[in-house]
C-alpha cells in the first residue's frame, strides 16, 4: 500500500488540478465542513421537480441514475481511502463535489434531464457492479484500491468537463450533442471507464472463488431425505401476486416476468392437462430404466442429455409428462430453500399454447428458454437473484444463443441442478430448428469443459436425431420409445376397446372377437398409439366380424399412419361434394398454418368470405370431416378446431416437398366430360351384354356422381392465401361485416406474420398480383385504416418489423404490377413511400391525417384515447426517424405512464394537420379527456374550461368536466365533488329535457347514468338522504338494475341504516325476474367476486342480529348456481366464491358447531372442484388458504397428540401435495399444485401449530429450512438480496415465539438508496402511547407485541418522522384493512400470527379489533405481532452492520452465529 499510495496520490493533484483549469473551481478548497453526501446531491435533483414539471420522466430517470452512482461512489470511495490519504479530502468526497458542481450548472441551463440520466446511467452501471467487492477487498487488495481510486478519479474528470461544454453552450437552445461528441475529451473519458469495467470483470472470477470458498463453510448440508417428501411446486403465481399481501418479492418476480416477456401460464396448464390423462402407473418403466434413472439423479452430472425418440404416436408428451411428474415428486419446487434442484419444461405445442386474443405467433425456442428461466425463478432465490441483475442491466438479449447462454449457462453452478425437459420440436421448421441444434451443441461443449450442473431433456422424432447425431461428437442415450411402452400399450389397446360398443354386450362371441383384435393390435402396433387409435376408431364403425378383423390384419401387414390418412382422404374424395370438399379444403389450410389455434367462430368468419352457410359448421366438422378434423369438447361456438393427427399436416407437405422434387405438377381428377368420353368409347368397343356383365355401367355411375374437387392444401402458397383473405376482410369485401369480425381481428394481428413468410420468388405470381391493390387500400382508405387499427394491443404505428413487411411487398414489381389509380394516387403513392428516406415514417401519412381527425371528433373516452395511442406511436416512430437517440417505444403504453410534454408533442402534430378545427369545442374537449385519462388532471380541467368558453351549452364538455373534478390521481390535486356535481347538474336539466350528450345514446339511458354518478358523489359529500332519494327513485324506474341496487345497499351500510338492507333483502327474497330467477339469488349470483360487496352484507346483518338469515342466502344462492348448466369457467367460478364466502361466515361466525363442519365441507368441495380446471385458480387460491389456517385451527383445539389433530395436520399438507396415491380416483395427484400456498407457507402453518402446543422441536423441523435459506442468504457476497434473508428469518422466527430475534430481523428491511435531507424527514409529534400507556390500537406500550410481554422501552425511546413514508425499501405490501397503506419497509404496522399475509395499519387494526372490518379479513381473536415505527437510529445500526435485539445491540454477525447455535445449524 506504502509504494502505491504516491502514484494515487499525484494522479488525484492531477485531477483536481485539471477540474480546476476547466471550471475554475478549486475542489481541495471545499471546507471540511461543507463536504458534500449523497443526500445533499439527492435533494439538488428535489428541488428541480418544481421548476420542470413538463420533463418529471426524464428527471426522475436522472435521479434515480444519479442516486445510484452517488451510492456507489459513497462504498467505492471506502475502498479507494485505503489507497490516498488526502488532507484536502477523501476520494469519495471529492468525487461527490465534483458531480455537485456538474448538476448545479446543469441546472442552470435547464432541460438537460434526458442527457443527465444518460451520463450517469452509463457511469452507474460500472459503478454497481463495482461497488458489491466493498466486503472483500482485502482478497485482492492491490488491483481493488487502485481500480476504486482510477474510477472516482475519472468521474472527476467527466464532471469537470461536462461543466466546461455546460459553460460554452449556455446560449444554445438545445444541448443535445455537447455532451457526448468527441470534442472536449468527454467521450475519451467514458472509454476509460469502459476499460475499467473490463478489468473488473477480469478480477471477479478470483473474488468470486474465494467467496464462494467461504460460504462453503457456511451452508449446512441439506439431508438426503428430500426424495421421500412427495410433492410438487406447481404454483399459479399470477394468482398468488394478487392475494399476497406481503408479497414483496413479488415486486421482483413481476418485473422478471415481464423484462422476460412471459405472457401466460399455458405451458403449466398444458402440464395439467396432460398429467390428467396419465393413469396412475403410466410409464412405470420408467423406474427400472438405467438411462432415464441416471439422467434424473440430481447428484449424477455424468450424463447430462436424454432424448426420448419416437414418432408421431409413439407417446413422447405423454412419457415427458410421466416424467415431469416423477421429478417433480422427487424434487418438490418452491420450496425457495438451499436444495437449488430446479425443474423446467415446455411444450411446443402449437395448438392450446396461446390464448387466442393475444398471440404472438407459433413454436418458439425463445419461449421455452424464457419459460424456463421463470419456472427456475420461481424455484432458487439465487438464480433470481441473478436474473434480476442480468435483466436490469441488459433486457435486450439479442439472439437465441445468447439468450441461452446469458439466461442458462452463465447461470449454470455445480451448487445447482437444472432439469430442463422440452418437448414438440417436430413444430419447428427452419430457423427454428437450427437454433434448436446450435442450442443443444452449445449446451454439450459445455459440458465438456464441466461448467454447472444442467440436465436437458428433449422429444424427438428419428430426423432430429440423426441431425443430432451428425453435429454433435460426444454420444448421448436415447431412450426409443417403440421399445418401452408395452405395458402402456397394453392397457390403452384393453380401455379403448372396452369403450366401443360392439364390444359392451357380454357375449363369449364378442368377447373372444375383442381378445383377438387386442392381441392383434398389440402386436402390429409397434409403439404407435395413434395407429392403434385409427384402427379401433375404424372397427368401431364395422358391422361383422370379418370387417372387424380384416382390420386387424391390415394393421399387422403393416398399415401406418399415412396410409390411414391416404384412405381417409380417399373417402372424403367420394363422398363429399365440391363445396364440402371447399371447405375442407379451407380448414385445413387454416387449421395447419394459422398463427394462433383457431376455434369455431374464427373458422366460420373465415369461410363466410368465400360464402355463406345455412349449415352449423360444428355439425358439418363431426358428420362429414371428423376424420381428418375435431373438435374439442368444450360447448358453444368457441370451441377449438384441430387436425384429428399432427401426421395430416406433414402428409400433405410432403405431398408439396415430393411435387418439389420431382418438378411435377400433381396428376389432377378426371373431369365428368373426360369420364363420359372415355365411356363413350367403351360402350362402341364392347357390347352391351359384356358391357353390363363386367359392370362398367356401375363403375361410371360412381364416377360420374363424384365431384372434380379433391382434398388437397397448396403448402406452397398458403401464406400468401391466408394474408390476400387477411386484406380482403380488412379492405371490407364483405357484405356484414358482424360476420366477418374475426377474421378481421385475425388479420390485424397475424397479416404481418404471413406476409413475412410470403416467399415472393415461388409464390403464385395471381396472388401477390392481388395483394398489391388491398394492401394500398389498407394504408390510404380511411375506412380500412380505421379498421386495421380498432385494437390497442396491435397498432401498427408501434409494429416496426409489420412495417417493414407491408414495405417489402410495396417494394416487389410482382405485387405492385396490378396496382393503379390517378396521378399521386396508385403507383405514384407506391413510388413516393417506397422512394422516401423514412418508407416507415412516410407509409403512414394518410393514417396519420385521419386518425389526428378522428382524435377531435370522437365522442366516446375509450375511442378518443385509442387513436391518441396511434397517433402517439407515429409521433415516436417519426421522432425516432430523425434522431434515433431518441428511444422508439414498440408497444402502446399504459396511458398512466405519458407525460403531459408528450401529450403536448401530439397536439403539435395534430395542430399542423387540422389547422383552425383544432380550437373547436369538441376538439378541446377530447384533448381535455386524453389529458384526463392520462392522469394529468390540471390540464384537463383547463381544456375542458376552453371548450366551454367556446360553447357554454357544450354537454359533453360539461360531462368531461364533471369527471375530471373528481379524478384521483397519484399527484394531482384532490376530488372536488361540488365542482363535479354543478357540471353534472347541468347536462342532466338539459338531458331531461331531450337532448342528446351522445349522439348515439338515447336520453333516457344516458339520465340514468348521470343520476347514478350524482348519487354517489352525494354520498361521498355526506349528503346521504339526498343520495338515498336519487337511488329511490333509480330503482323506481329500473327495478331490474343491480348495480343500481349494489350502489344504495352502500350508502346504507355507510351511514350504518342497516335494518334497511335487511328490509331490501327480504323483499327481494320474495320476488322473480324475467327468466324466473329469485331475484335475492341473482343478487348473490351477479356480485359474488365483489369483496366489498360481501362485507358490506355481512356488515349489516351481524349488526341487525340476523348473521343466520344471511347464511340461508347464501346457502340459497348457492343452490341456485349449482343448477345452472354450464361448463364456462364464469359459472364454476362464482359458484366457488359464493361457497368460500358461505364458508368463511359459517366457520368464523358459527351457530351450530355442525357450521364448522360445514364450512370445512364447502371448501373441500372447492379444492375438488378447482384442482380439476386450471382456469379457475383464483377462488381455489383462497379457498386453499382459508382451508389450510381451519383446519390448524381445528387441530390446535384438539387434544395434543390425538387422532383428530393428525388428521387435520395431514389435510394441510395434503392441500399442498394432493391425496395418498391410492386415491388417485379423485383427481389429486400427489404432485398437484399447491394452490398459492407455498412450502414456506405450509411449513410456516405447521410451526405456528406445533409452537402453540409446546412442541419446540417439531416446530423448529418445520421452519429449520427458512432459518437456514435466510443465513444463507445473508451470507453470500450480495448486499441486495440481503432483506430476503432477514424476511425469511422474522418469518421462521415470529412463528416460532421468538419476539425479539423476529422484531430484529424485520427491522433490518429498511429504505434503500440515500436518504432524503434530514429536515425533510420532519419529526412525528404522535405520542406513541398515551397517559395510561396504552397505544391508539388498544396493545400495551410495554410489549414488543401483543401476545409477548418483553420489553420494548429502547425502541420506545427512539425519533420517528412524518416523511417516511415517501422512502422506498425492497418490498410491497398494503394494508388487509382495505384503506390503500402501502409499506416497501416494516414501518409500524401490525401482522397476524395466525393468517397468511395479514397485516394491517393502527385504524384498521383497531377497526378489525371492533368487528368492523368484513368477515373474510382476519379474525379479531387471533394474536398479532407489532412493528414499531421505522426510525434513523435504526438505518444507522445497519449501515455499522449492527442489529438491535430487545434492548441489546449486536454485531450482525455475532447475532447470526448466535441464531445458528440455537437451531443446529452450526458447523460440526
Amino acid at each position: 500500500m506504502a509504494a502505491r499510495a504516491p502514484s494515487l496520490q499525484s494522479a488525484w493533484d492531477d485531477a483536481c488540478a485539471e477540474f480546476q483549469k476547466a471550471t475554475g473551481i478549486d475542489l481541495k478548497a471545499t471546507p471540511e465542513s461543507k463536504t458534500i453526501s449523497g443526500r445533499d446531491i439527492y435533494a439538488q435533483l428535489v428541488s428541480q421537480k418544481a421548476r420542470d414539471a413538463a420533463k418529471k420522466h426524464k428527471w426522475e430517470s436522472a435521479k434515480t441514475a444519479i442516486s445510484n452512482t452517488v451510492v456507489a461512489v459513497e462504498r467505492v470511495g471506502q475502498i479507494a481511502a485505503q489507497g490516498a490519504s488526502m488532507v484536502f479530502g477523501s476520494p469519495a468526497s471529492i468525487a461527490m463535489s465534483g458531480i455537485s458542481f456538474f448538476i448545479d450548472a446543469g441546472l442552470e441551463v435547464g432541460k438537460i434531464g434526458e442527457n443527465i440520466n444518460d451520463l450517469f446511467g452509463r457511469i452507474a452501471t460500472i459503478m454497481e457492479r463495482f461497488q458489491i467487492y466493498r466486503d472483500h477487498e482485502q482478497i485482492m487488495e492491490p488491483e481493488m484500491i487502485d481500480m476504486a481510486n482510477r474510477l472516482l478519479i475519472a468521474i472527476v474528470s467527466i464532471c469537470g468537463k461536462c461543466i466546461k461544454k455546460l459553460n460554452e453552450n449556455k446560449a444554445k437552445a438545445f444541448f443535445r450533442v455537447a455532451l457526448f461528441s468527441d470534442d472536449g475529451g468527454i467521450k475519451k473519458q467514458l472509454d476509460y471507464l469502459s476499460s475499467l469495467e473490463a478489468q473488473e470483470l477480469q478480477t471477479k472470477g478470483a473474488l468470486t472463488l474465494v467467496a464462494s470458498e467461504t460460504n462453503k463453510r457456511n451452508i449446512v448440508k441439506i439431508g438426503d431425505g428430500v426424495e421421500d417428501i412427495k410433492t410438487t411446486g406447481v404454483q399459479t403465481l399470477e394468482s398468488v401476486s394478487q392475494l399476497s399481501a406481503r408479497s414483496a418479492d413479488q415486486r421482483i418476480l413481476s418485473e422478471i416476468m415481464k423484462k422476460l416477456g412471459i405472457e401466460d401460464t399455458d405451458t403449466d396448464k398444458e402440464y395439467r392437462m396432460n398429467r390428467d390423462n396419465l393413469k396412475p402407473r403410466a410409464c412405470s418403466w420408467l423406474k427400472g430404466d438405467p438411462l432415464y434413472q441416471t439422467w434424473s439423479d440430481a447428484t449424477d452430472n455424468q450424463e447430462p442429455l436424454l432424448v426420448l425418440k419416437g414418432d408421431e404416436g409413439f407417446g413422447k408428451s405423454y412419457t415427458l409428462t410421466a416424467i415431469i411428474r416423477d421429478l417433480l415428486m422427487r424434487y418438490p419446487q418452491g420450496h425457495n430453500d438451499i436444495s437449488r434442484v430446479s425443474v423446467a419444461y415446455y411444450y411446443l405445442n402449437r395448438v392450446g399454447k396461446k390464448d387466442v386474443s393475444i398471440s404472438r405467433g407459433g413454436p418458439s425456442i425463445g419461449d421455452a428458454l424464457r419459460t424456463w428461466a421463470w419456472q427456475i425463478v420461481n424455484n432458487d432465490l439465487f438464480y433470481r437473484k441473478d436474473i434480476y441483475a442480468v435483466l436490469r442491466e441488459d433486457p435486450d438479449m439479442g439472439d437465441i444463443s445468447e439468450l441461452w447462454q446469458k439466461l442458462i449457462l452463465d447461470r449454470s453452478d455445480r451448487k445447482a441442478t437444472f432439469f430442463l425437459l422440452l418437448d414438440g420440436i417436430h413444430e419447428m421448421e427452419g430457423k427454428e430448428r437450427s437454433e434448436l441444434l446450435g442450442l443443444v451443441k452449445a449446451f454439450t461443449l459445455a459440458h465438456a469443459f464441466e461448467t454447472g450442473g444442467l440436465k436437458l431433456l428433449i422429444t424427438s422424432r428419428a430426423d432430429f436425431v440423426e441431425e443430432l447425431n451428425s453435429q454433435i461428437s460426444i454420444r448421448f442415450p436415447v431412450i426409443h420409445l417403440r421399445d418401452t411402452t408395452y405395458i402402456d400399450m397394453m392397457t390403452y389397446i384393453n380401455d379403448r376397446a372396452s369403450s366401443l360398443e360392439i364390444f359392451k354386450t357380454s357375449s363369449s362371441k364378442v368377447q373372444e372377437l375383442k381378445s383377438q383384435v387386442c392381441s392383434g393390435l398389440l402386436q402390429a402396433a409397434k409403439g404407435n398409439f395413434l395407429l392403434v387409435d385409427v384402427c379401433l376408431r375404424e372397427i368401431g364403425s364395422k358391422n361383422d366380424t370379418t370387417e372387424v378383423l380384416a382390420v386387424v390384419e391390415a394393421a399387422k401387414e403393416g398399415g401406418n399412419l399415412s396410409h390411414a390418412i391416404a384412405d381417409a382422404i380417399q373417402v372424403c374424395n367420394q363422398t363429399l361434394n365440391a363445396r364440402e370438399i371447399q371447405d375442407l379444403n379451407t380448414i385445413l389450410l387454416w387449421v395447419i398454418y394459422a398463427e394462433w389455434p383457431l376455434q369455431l367462430y374464427d373458422l366460420e368468419s373465415i369461410l363466410y368470405m368465400q360464402r355463406e352457410s345455412l349449415q352449423p359448421l360444428s355439425r358439418e366438422i363431426r358428420a362429414k370431416f371428423s376424420a381428418l378434423i375435431q373438435i374439442t369438447e368444450e360447448e358453444g361456438w368457441n370451441s377449438l378446431v384441430s387436425l384429428r393427427y399432427d401426421s395430416i399436416a406433414e402428409y400433405f407437405k410432403n405431398l408439396s416437398v415430393d411435387r418439389d422434387l420431382t418438378d411435377k405438377v400433381p396428376s389432377e381428377a378426371l373431369s365428368k366430360a373426360e369420364i363420359r368420353l372415355i365411356q363413350h368409347f367403351i360402350q362402341k368397343l364392347v357390347d352391351q351384354d359384356m358391357y353390363d356383365k363386367i359392370g362398367f355401367g356401375q363403375f361410371f355411375d360412381q364416377k360420374l356422381s363424384q365431384s372434380d374437387a379433391s382434398v388437397t392444401v397448396d403448402c406452397d402458397n398458403t401464406h400468401a392465401v391466408i394474408a390476400l383473405e387477411c386484406l380482403r376482410a380488412l379492405t371490407g369485401e364483405f357484405s356484414e361485416e358482424e360476420k366477418a369480425i374475426w377474421i378481421i381481428h385475425y388479420g390485424r394481428y397475424n397479416l404481418a406474420k404471413h406476409l413475412k413468410k410470403i416467399d415472393l420468388d415461388t409464390a403464385d405470381p395471381r396472388l401477390k398480383a392481388e395483394i398489391g391493390p388491398r394492401l394500398v387500400k389498407a394504408f390510404t382508405d380511411p375506412t380500412s385504416i380505421e379498421r386495421i387499427s380498432r385494437d390497442i394491443n396491435c397498432l401498427w404505428t408501434f409494429e416496426d418489423d409489420a412495417v417493414e413487411q407491408v414495405l417489402r411487398m410495396l417494394r416487389s414489381s410482382a405485387v405492385v404490377r396490378k396496382i393503379s389509380g390517378p396521378v399521386g394516387r396508385g403507383q405514384d403513392w407506391v413510388k413516393r413511400i417506397v422512394d422516401h428516406s423514412s418508407p416507415g415514417v412516410a407509409l403512414f401519412e394518410e393514417g396519420v391525417k385521419y386518425k389526428a381527425a378522428l382524435w377531435l371528433a370522437s365522442e366516446d373516452a375509450d375511442i378518443v384515447c385509442e387513436h391518441f395511442q396511434w397517433l402517439y406511436g407515429y409521433c415516436n416512430k417519426a421522432q425516432n426517424a430523425e434522431n434515433p437517440k431518441v428511444a422508439r417505444i414498440t408497444q402502446a403504453p399504459e396511458k398512466q405512464d405519458i407525460s403531459a410534454g408528450e401529450i403536448g408533442d401530439v397536439l403539435s402534430l395534430a395542430a399542423s394537420l387540422q389547422g383552425p378545427s383544432i380550437s373547436s369545442p369538441i376538439a378541446l374537449r377530447n384533448i381535455g379527456i386524453t389529458y384526463r385519462e392520462c392522469g394529468h388532471t390540471l390540464e384537463a380541467i383547463d381544456y375542458l374550461n376552453q371548450a366551454l368558453t367556446k360553447d357554454p351549452s357544450y354537454l359533453l364538455a360539461h360531462g368531461g368536466l364533471s369527471q375530471a373534478y373528481v379524478k384521483e390521481t397519484k399527484d394531482g390535486p384532490k376530488p372536488d365533488f361540488e365542482k363535479a356535481i354543478f357540471h353534472l347538474d347541468l347536462s342532466i336539466e338539459r338531458v331531461q329535457k331531450g337532448e342528446r350528450m351522445f349522439s348515439d345514446v338515447e336520453p333516457a339511458e344516458q339520465l340514468k347514468s348521470l343520476l347514478q354518478d350524482k348519487a354517489l358523489w352525494k354520498a361521498k359529500l355526506g349528503r346521504y338522504e339526498e343520495s338515498r332519494k336519487l337511488y329511490d327513485n333509480l330503482l323506481r324506474d329500473y327495478p331490474q338494475d343491480e348495480d343500481l341496487r349494489v350502489g344504495l345497499i352502500f350508502m346504507l351500510c355507510e351511514i350504518q341504516h342497516f335494518n334497511e338492507v335487511v328490509e331490501i333483502f327480504e323483499k327481494l327474497e320474495k320476488e322473480v325476474d324475467e327468466r324466473n330467477w329469485n331475484r335475492l339469488s341473482r343478487l348473490f349470483y351477479t356480485n359474488a367476486m365483489e369483496d366489498r360487496y360481501h362485507r358490506a352484507i355481512f356488515q349489516a346483518f351481524k349488526q341487525t342480529g340476523k348473521l343466520f338469515k344471511i347464511k340461508d342466502h347464501y346457502r340459497q344462492a348457492i343452490d341456485a348456481a349449482s343448477k345452472i348448466k354450464s361448463k364456462q369457467d364464469y359459472i364454476l367460478r362464482t359458484y366457488m366464491f359464493l361457497n368460500l364466502h358461505l364458508a368463511t361466515l359459517l366457520y368464523d361466525h358459527e351457530t351450530f358447531p355442525e357450521e364448522r363442519d360445514e364450512a370445512i365441507q364447502l371448501l373441500e368441495r372447492n379444492i375438488a372442484l378447482g384442482s380439476r380446471d386450471p382456469n379457475v385458480e383464483t377462488p381455489l387460491i383462497y379457498s386453499a388458504r382459508r382451508l389450510a389456517r381451519m383446519y390448524i385451527d381445528r387441530a390446535i383445539v384438539a387434544e395434543y397428540p390425538s387422532s383428530v389433530a393428525d388428521e387435520m395436520l395431514e389435510k394441510v399438507q395434503n392441500i399442498a401435495r394432493g391425496l395418498p396415491e391410492e386415491s388417485v380416483e379423485s383427481n389429486w395427484e400427489p404432485e398437484n399444485m399447491v394452490f398459492g400456498l407455498t412450502r414456506g407457507e405450509i411449513r410456516s402453518l405447521l410451526g405456528h401449530y406445533y409452537t402453540k402446543v409446546n412442541d419446540t422441536e417439531k416446530a423448529r423441523e418445520q421452519l429449520r429450512p427458512d432459518i437456514e435459506a435466510g443465513i444463507k442468504l445473508l451470507s453470500d457476497e450480495d448486499p441486495e438480496n440481503d432483506w430476503l434473508g432477514y424476511q425469511r428469518l422474522g418469518d421462521a422466527l415470529m412463528t416460532s415465539g421468538d419476539s425479539a430475534n423476529a422484531l430484529a430481523a424485520f427491522c433490518m428491511i429498511q429504505p434503500t438508496g440515500p436518504l432524503p435531507p434530514l429536515e425533510q424527514l420532519e419529526q412525528n409529534s404522535r405520542p406513541e402511547s398515551d397517559a395510561e400507556g396504552v397505544r391508539q390500537d388498544g396493545s400495551n406500550d410495554d410489549a414488543t407485541n401483543e401476545r409477548s410481554s418483553s420489553p420494548r422501552s429502547a425502541l420506545s425511546r427512539t425519533t420517528t418522522f412524518k416523511g417516511t413514508r415517501k422512502l422506498i425499501g425492497p418490498m410491497c405490501f398494503q394494508c388487509s384493512g382495505d384503506c390503500g397503506r402501502t409499506w416497501s419497509y416494516y414501518d409500524d404496522f401490525h401482522m397476524c400470527y395466525t393468517c397468511i399475509d395479514s397485516i394491517f395499519e393502527d385504524e384498521c387494526f383497531a377497526e378489525l379489533r371492533r368487528g368492523e372490518l368484513g368477515h373474510d379479513i382476519c379474525n379479531p381473536n387471533h394474536e398479532f405481532f407489532y412493528i414499531p415505527p421505522w426510525d434513523l437510529a435504526s438505518w444507522e445500526r445497519l449501515q455499522n452492520r449492527k442489529v438491535l435485539v430487545g434492548s441489546e445491540v449486536l454485531e450482525i454477525d455475532t447475532w447470526l452465529e448466535g441464531i445458528k447455535r440455537k437451531w443446529g445449524l452450526l458447523e460440526t
